[in-house]
Order: C-alpha cells, then sequence, then structure tokens
C-alpha cells in the first residue's frame, strides 16, 4: 500500500453497491471468475499463511481462492447484524471475529469469537488530561462530543445548530462537522456571544486530535457505525447514536440496539431528530450526573481497547505464526 511499504494487488473484483440491482449482481458474476483466478495465482505468488478480510462481496473471490490454496481464513465482522455475503463466507471461514454479541446467533458456533473493533494506538494514548490540555478545554467542566463522522452529517449539523446557544450553557461542546459542512458551522459560530463562542470548538476534520476530542467528553453524539461505538466505549465514553438510516440492512440501527442493550448508550432516530429533541436528552444526562455515571462506567466495561492485538494474535495463531 501507498506510503506504508505493504505490497498491495487490486483484484477485478468491484464492491456491491447497489444490492438490489440486478444489473449489479449480474455484472459482479461476470467478473467473479476472472477475479478468482487472479486471487489465486497472487495467492500462489504469494504463499500466505492466513487470509485476514473484513468480508463483502469485494473479498469474495479471494476468500474463494485461498479456499481452494488451502489457506486458512479470518474473517472479522463490524456489523451486529452481517450481511448476505459475510454470513455467506464465514461457513467458509476457521475463525470469525465478531464485535457484538449479537452476531453470535448467526455465524457459525465454535468458529466465532467476540474479537472487538480495532483501533489504531495513537488513537488510545491520549488521556483526560492530556486531550484536554492539547485542545485548550479547561480540566473541569462538561464537555459533549458531537460527530457525523468522517464526511460529516447534514442532519445532525443542523440539529446542532438549532441548540447550539442551549448545549454552550451546560457544555463546552466539541463539533466534527466534515470538511463539506465546516464552512457554514463557523459562519454560525461567528454569529454567537464571545462567551460561547469560545466554548464551541468546530473541526472539519479530526486525524490525530480525534483521540484528543474522544479522551476529553463526557458524553458523545454520532452514528452507529461500528467504529463510532467502538472508539468512544474504549475511551468509556457513554453516547447518544443516531442511526444512519440509509445504511445497508439497518446495520446502524442494530449496531445502536447492541451499545444500548450494554447500558453504553441512548438512541435518538434520525427521524426525531431536531434541535429541541437533541438538547432535551443532553441536558437530561448533563443534570443526572449519576446516571451518566452509569452509562460511563457500563461504556468502561463494553469498551474493548486492546481489541487490534486480540484480532492480531487470533490471525497469527490461525496462521500458524504466533
Amino acid at each position: 500500500m501507498a506510503g506504508s511499504g505493504i505490497p498491495f494487488h487490486a483484484t477485478a473484483m468491484p464492491s456491491l453497491r447497489d444490492p438490489d440491482s440486478r444489473f449489479s449482481l449480474v455484472s459482479r458474476a461476470a467478473v467473479m471468475p476472472i477475479a478468482t483466478a487472479d486471487a489465486l495465482a497472487q495467492i500462489l505468488r504469494f504463499k500466505p499463511n492466513v487470509c485476514c478480510t473484513t468480508g463483502g462481496l469485494a473479498s469474495f473471490p479471494v476468500v474463494v481462492a485461498a479456499r481452494l490454496a488451502r489457506v486458512p481464513v479470518y474473517i472479522w465482522e463490524g456489523n451486529a447484524i452481517p450481511g448476505r455475503v459475510n454470513r455467506m463466507l464465514a461457513a467458509w471461514s476457521q475463525r470469525i471475529g465478531a464485535t457484538f454479541e449479537g452476531s453470535l446467533r448467526v455465524l457459525p458456533r465454535g468458529r466465532t469469537f467476540v474479537d472487538g473493533n480495532p483501533i489504531r494506538r495513537s488513537l488510545l494514548s491520549w488521556t483526560r488530561e492530556s486531550g484536554r490540555a492539547k485542545l485548550g478545554i479547561p480540566s473541569e467542566g462538561p464537555v459533549v462530543f458531537v460527530t457525523g463522522g468522517s464526511q460529516g452529517s447534514a442532519a445532525i449539523n443542523h440539529a446542532v445548530s438549532g441548540a447550539v446557544t442551549r448545549l454552550l450553557r451546560r457544555a463546552i461542546v466539541i463539533h466534527h462537522t466534515g470538511n463539506a459542512h465546516l464552512a457554514q458551522v463557523v459562519a454560525k459560530r461567528e454569529t454567537l456571544p464571545p462567551d460561547l463562542r469560545e466554548r464551541y470548538q468546530v473541526y472539519g476534520f479530526l486525524h490525530e486530535e480525534m483521540g484528543a476530542a474522544l479522551a476529553s467528553a463526557d458524553l458523545v453524539v454520532g452514528r452507529a457505525s461500528s467504529s463510532s461505538i467502538a472508539e468512544p466505549l474504549a475511551f468509556g465514553v457513554p453516547l447518544i447514536l443516531i442511526p444512519f438510516g440509509a445504511a445497508m440492512n439497518a446495520h446502524q440501527a442494530a449496531n445502536a440496539r447492541a451499545a444500548a442493550d450494554l447500558g453504553a448508550a441512548l438512541i435518538l432516530p434520525e427521524s426525531d431528530l431536531d434541535g429541541d429533541r437533541l438538547v432535551s436528552i443532553v441536558a437530561g444526562l448533563l443534570d443526572d450526573p449519576a446516571r451518566l455515571a452509569r452509562l460511563a462506567s457500563n461504556a468502561k466495561t463494553a469498551g474493548r481497547p486492546a481489541a487490534a492485538e486480540t484480532i492480531a494474535r487470533a490471525v497469527l495463531a490461525l496462521g500458524g505464526c504466533a
């Protein structure tokens, strides 16, 4: 891969963006034999000890080729409800790493383990003290971190816009807008009174600062992708989850339910999302320290900060490299 020093080869198999499209299914089926032969040639040349994949249709020919070459397969599933392709690939895999307990009900028994969602080490190096110092946030007082993911969310940003003055009277707000929405949110920030403006930190994109923001926060408001849940939980931070309604097969809604069942999150459906509702839920938690503390305790228990190491050990053991 570019810049990493890791050899990379792209197969001819594209991902399946529209699983309900007959044309997409037929066109991918036509490419499958070519992609499988290509993957088999690469495997025979590279001679891997193990195949590790996150699944999806693009990985299908690689897994088939790996099994033809008798290479063991580790598949990682990030969602509470595995997709159709991953359920099929799991049947051919020697070990399946799940992120949510609920996946165990539909994946092969005896070969599926809750290994967690891997989180990069640099993200986890932040503490509450170092994170707040990096972001210039006082060591005391509540902090709410709102994020719509790396691309941002127009729906979440719009709700924050209608709630921001009321939120800022209760907490410092870190708002991860996505670069496409940054200018609009910055313009809104400039209209605030100076005392509130300095309590409102706006970022279009966060890289290493993402760890600082998570470590600083007492509460995270965001989407319900696997990583959007796993990262706050690794810091022991509870969540208000707003599942993306268009996510394939309602994956995010199921992920949110799994986090809520652990007592680490509340769910705010996007259909109910507006400034008033957001303020009501956030304020309800900030005004009830005992409840917020219970959620935080459950989040810490549910978090798996060592998931990357767990997965690495499982992959190495499967390939006889441990």
